[in-house]
């Protein structure tokens, strides 16, 4: 049996998959937070400054609580969990901590969020994955040991002073560009520039992967060689070098699984042994998985391990990386397999002109060093500046991005499956017949189910988001906007559409104009995120005030046409399915936006929804009346104003007799929603109630004119 070592890895990755997926949630809660009177004590393994608030990671940490001495290293009774990351509340005061050092902090503790809602990045399994619980903020640093580790210590020197190195002879943009791709350090990126590089399919250029090593590592070992030094000090000495770079870098999982990989390359070398890539990537993730099954669910342990079966076995990589695009980021950026193979061959240039720049810029200012760094520092000006140009004009082609959705598992099964069925036949199989397999798989793999009426209550805390898709494949929402969250629109409403693989909304109908209904729609106008709106209906009894100009403006520069609804207007969805505006009328008058908000019906076939937005007494009277007069009620009800006591009356509620009754609101908001009276009063109507807070977004799928619930913590757990 040829590589028997791959085929025990790939047994042990798939048993390390099945018993994450059978076991506990990983996102579990992992010690208390919130305990102001809790001490952390821990083990310094990191320190950064993101922006200018100081950041120290502690690892292999123990929580106690109510502690008032500084007598706490010798505490046994205390509860241990993996790691802490520390946000200073006075930067001064843990810039003296030394690497290694045992600490004791205290702060407010916080639990990495969790996702709410479909596509949204889960911060708690990706820290999890790291080795951190918890983030301490405004934390003191109560105590710490005399002793520290003087190797580590040495290490976050040396880097601190490439990195001050790069400051000098670079300026800010460039400096910040060069600490990620030749440090690890990406805390001073952009956002626009992390943006840019990951839109444009180029992000890995600041990962510390294999090429790092190969340029570092084995030009190190060569020089020792040809000065002469035996093969196995040469080989320790380039092994150690390495680990050590990895350990200032961060040792990201890329750069493990290389380290390991070029050790085990100079070890063949060492026994006059032939060197198996694929063998040696089998033992590096067997070695990983080991200490942390988490990576197993890490994109960049998977987009570095793909990458070298990719290389090996198809001699491409964007094949074997693709369904992992897709289930990461939901999109895929069509011209960057030609744009990776403009960047990949300058990249050795730029990270050897980026490393001779750090080096000359390390003497004293001036002089012939002072010139070097300024030669090397505008070579990499140069190739960073033509990097940042090509992102910018592939992203402006057209097609630029694939938005195609999270793929179902059983695509993704059977698309891996067409790959391995071309990994065995190799050769034996003609190019003629590879094409349209590869073209098949793709196209099962990026096609979308359809045949459906989905309805999605999204939780964006107190606000109102209701996204819907036809069985056609038409998309539309209702409000978009949250009071209680911040950036609603790009951690939340853009993740979720690519993630169903939105990359258009034929309409966006705002019931009204309060920021609770309408930032995210305000956010998708102002970001350039590749969702396009077709337009925008409001009520023609808005008021003209400060909120409206501003949409309108915003419409007008994103050429999105807005339109005004009234009571009786008819909105055809797609086939079978109608949107029903019920109030407010044209010349319906009022000095409030909650009054004002529409109230809209959709029915297909034989479902039906209620939409009510912040409707008060008058509007939900007018609904009551055409709904007791047509003899239409509502299946599923979206509880008027987040469930507000002033809202929601019994004429409605006996006019709709919702089986569902759907609330959207914030856990402990200001207002109080929903009120115990609204909850009572649909109960007292026989109707089942969801509420955001509790059960995440909510979705209703009709199909075979059933209709299913699902709330999104059920299904993630």
């Amino acid at each position: 049996m040829k590589r028997p070592l791959c085929a025990v890895c790939v047994a042990f990755v798939a048993a390390v998959f099945v018993s994450l997926k059978i076991g506990p949630p990983v996102t579990e809660q992992a010690a208390p937070s919130g305990d102001m009177t809790a001490v952390y004590i821990g083990e310094v393994c990191q320190r950064e400054y993101k922006g200018d608030k100081l950041v120290i990671y502690l690892k292999n940490v123990k929580v106690q609580s109510g502690i008032s001495d500084y007598d706490v290293f010798s505490a046994n009774s205390a509860r241990e969990i993996s790691g802490i990351i520390c946000y200073m509340k006075n930067p001064l005061s843990g810039e003296s901590v030394k690497q290694g050092a045992t600490v004791a902090v205290q702060g407010s503790a916080a639990y990495f969020d969790v996702p709410r809602n479909y596509g949204e990045f889960n911060a708690r399994l990706y820290y999890k994955t790291l080795g951190y619980d918890l983030a301490v903020y405004s934390a003191e640093i109560l105590a710490q040991s005399s002793t520290y580790s003087p190797y580590k210590e040495m290490l976050c020197q040396i880097k601190l002073r490439l990195e001050g190195a790069l400051d000098c002879a670079l300026d800010e943009e460039d400096a910040a560009a060069m600490k990620a791709i030749l440090l690890g350090s990406k805390s001073q990126l952009s956002a626009g520039a992390k943006e840019l590089y990951r839109q444009s399919g180029i992000y890995h250029i600041f990962a510390i992967s294999g090429l790092h090593i190969t340029i570092i590592g084995m030009s190190l070992y060569r020089i020792l060689r040809r000065i002469r030094l035996p093969a196995a000090l040469a080989a320790a000495v380039s092994v150690s070098v390495m680990f050590s770079y990895g350990v200032m870098t961060g040792m990201s999982a890329s750069a493990v699984r290389a380290v390991i990989m070029f050790a085990l390359k100079l070890l063949a070398d060492f026994f006059n042994r032939s060197y198996d890539m694929l063998t040696a990537l089998a033992l590096a993730a067997i070695l990983m998985l080991m200490e942390q099954p988490l990576y197993i669910l890490h994109t960049g342990f998977l987009l570095s391990f793909s990458a070298i079966i990719g290389i090996c076995i198809f001699s491409n990589t964007v094949l074997v990386h693709f369904p992992i695009f897709l289930c990461t980021y939901y999109e895929f950026p069509i011209y960057s397999y030609l744009i990776n193979l403009i960047v990949i061959p300058i990249m050795p240039a730029l990270m050897c002109s980026g490393l001779l720049c750090m080096a000359c810029a390390l003497p004293p200012a001036g002089g012939i060093w002072g010139l070097l760094a300024s030669f090397f520092g505008a070579v990499c000006h140069i190739i960073l500046k033509a990097f940042e140009l090509i992102s910018a004009f592939s992203l402006k082609l057209p097609f630029a991005q694939w938005i195609t959705g999270r793929p179902e598992n059983w695509r993704i099964v059977c698309y891996y499956a067409v790959l391995l069925f071309l990994a065995i036949t190799g050769k034996r199989l003609g190019s003629a017949l590879k094409l349209p397999l590869i073209t098949a798989a793709i196209v099962l793999l990026s096609a979308g189910a359809a045949g459906e009426l989905k309805i999605s209550f999204l939780d964006v805390g107190q606000g109102d988001c209701i996204w819907i898709e036809t069985p056609d494949d038409r998309h539309y929402m209702i409000d978009a906007g949250s009071s209680s969250e911040s950036g609603i629109s790009q951690y939340t409403l853009t993740p979720f559409l690519k993630y169903t693989g939105t990359s258009k909304i034929d309409a966006v109908f705002i019931t009204h104009l309060d920021s609770d209904h309408t930032s995210g729609i305000i956010g998708l106008l102002e970001e350039d995120e590749g969702i396009e709106i077709g337009q925008i209906v409001l009520a023609e009894a808005a008021i003209r005030d400060e909120a409206y100009y501003e949409l309108e403006g915003l419409c007008g520069a994103n050429d999105v046409l807005l339109r005004t609804a009234k009571a009786g207007d008819i909105y055809a969805l797609g086939e079978d399915i109608s949107l029903e505006v019920l109030h407010p009328s044209a010349d319906y008058e009022t000095q409030s936006r909650n009054a004002y908000s529409l109230i809209m019906r959709l029915e297909y076939k034989d479902f039906s929804a209620l939409f009510t937005g912040d409707a008060e007494a008058d509007g939900e009277a007018a609904a009551a009346e055409y709904l007791a007069q047509a003899g239409k009620g509502a299946d599923i009800y979206k509880v008027t104003h987040h469930g507000s006591k002033y809202s929601n009356t019994q004429v409605l509620l006996e006019a709709v007799m919702p089986k569902l009754a759907v609330i959207s609101c914030a856990e402990d908001n200001s207002y109080g929603h929903p009120h115990d009276e609204v909850i009572e009063a649909l109960k007292s109507i026989g109707s089942e109630i969801l509420i955001t807070k509790d059960t995440g977004e909510i979705t209703v799928t009709v199909r075979n004119n059933q209709a299913e619930v699902s709330v999104f913590y059920n299904s993630e757990q």
